[in-house]
């Protein structure tokens, strides 16, 4: 019902403004009078793509007044903000804001990467028993965690913990400086090649990395295998 009371208000406006606008349309049309030539000038054209709407002058007639009245149109308000070289201050205060609320929450909720990339938190074992942290390649074995890792149900799980134990313990033995950014590959590659069980530990280490990041599982063959070759590093690794 709404609706088409408001339809209704539109249709009236344009009626009655529909003939004011026409009249000053009509009104501001100024006729022009073609000669004899500039009929023959439309013949000529009229097939061709030159715009006849365009009054054009009679060459052979004297020119017209260049006489004028019209002045230029003072600036709108919307220029009144704006200084030199085009840029519009209100855009500018805009602009300003939204890189001020950008980096408001960038600061406020961005923070937390200053703690990822800093030092991580002091390992409380690690403090009491003065060691340095092993960058998560594991604490250093015994027979007691051997026989842990043994009692483990998933055995994929368990390779990576066996892995992760017989690097920790070839570490241990040559005194290698383990940095942050290492990988297991980059320890293994500071062992001396005289490193027992140094080929055993490779290939255990590249199954674990299979199993960790390609998802392969482990047979319990291939899991007893790995505990065979690897067993005597472990076991007379100093503790």
């Amino acid at each position: 019902m709404h609706m088409s009371r408001y339809l209704r208000l539109i249709y009236l406006t344009s009626i009655f403004f529909m003939p004011h606008l026409t009249a000053a349309q009509e009104a501001t049309e100024n006729p022009v009078e073609i000669s004899e030539s500039g009929e023959a000038y439309l013949k000529a054209i009229r097939l061709s793509r030159v715009d006849a709407d365009v009054a054009y002058f009679d060459p052979a007639s004297p020119p017209p007044s260049m006489q004028t009245t019209q002045e230029p149109r003072p600036p709108s308000s919307s220029n009144q903000w704006s200084v030199r070289g085009g840029v519009n201050f209100p855009t500018l205060l805009i602009s300003a804001a939204i890189l001020m609320m950008i980096a408001f929450v960038f600061v406020r909720y961005g923070s937390g990467f200053a703690v990822t990339f800093g030092r991580e938190g002091e390992n409380t074992e690690s403090g009491r028993n003065g060691q340095t942290p092993r960058a998560g390649l594991g604490t250093p074995p015994t027979p007691g965690s051997l026989n842990a890792i043994l009692r483990m149900g998933d055995r994929r799980e368990a390779l990576i913990r066996l892995a992760q134990a017989a690097l920790g313990a070839a570490i241990k033995v040559n005194g290698v400086l383990l940095q942050r950014s290492w990988t297991a590959r980059d320890a293994l590659r500071h062992l001396p090649e005289d490193q027992r069980c140094l080929g055993a530990l490779r290939n255990l280490v590249l199954a674990s990395e299979r199993v960790h990041f390609g998802g392969r599982d482990v047979s319990e063959e291939d899991f007893q295998a790995h505990v065979a070759d690897i067993r005597p590093l472990l076991t007379e690794a100093p503790e």
